[in-house]
C-alpha cells in the first residue's frame, strides 16, 4: 500500500487545482479515504461523537473547507497545508493522529 503522505498530497493537489474528475474521486475513495476512516474518523467525521477542531475529513469537499484552524489545504501549496503538516508531525500543537504516527506503509 502506498503511503498516506504520498497519496494525500496528490489528491489534495488535484482538488486544490479544481481537477475534480473521476480519477481524483476514485483515488480518494480507494486509497485515501480508507486510511482517513481508520485513523481520523473517530474525531473528524459525521460519525464522531464530538467533532474535534470543527474539521471533517469525510470528503474532498470537507477537507478543502477546513476547520477551526482555517483551511486544511492551501490551494497551490499542498506541501505546506495544515493537514499534511499535522499528519507528518510538523505542527507542534497538532500531531495527527494523536495516538501515534502513521506507519511508513500507510
Amino acid at each position: 500500500m502506498k503511503s498516506l503522505t504520498f497519496l494525500l498530497p496528490l489528491v489534495l493537489l488535484l482538488a486544490a487545482c479544481s481537477v475534480r474528475g473521476a480519477d481524483t474521486a476514485a483515488l480518494f475513495e480507494q486509497k485515501v479515504k480508507p486510511l482517513l476512516a481508520h485513523h481520523c474518523y473517530d474525531c473528524h467525521s459525521r460519525k464522531a461523537d464530538e467533532l474535534k477542531g470543527k474539521l471533517r475529513l469525510d470528503s474532498l469537499e470537507d477537507i478543502m473547507k477546513g476547520g477551526a484552524n482555517g483551511p486544511a489545504v492551501i490551494a497551490g501549496d499542498v506541501e505546506n497545508s495544515f493537514l499534511l503538516r499535522a499528519i507528518r508531525y510538523q505542527e507542534a500543537d497538532y500531531q495527527m493522529p494523536p495516538r501515534g504516527r502513521l506507519s511508513d506503509e500507510e
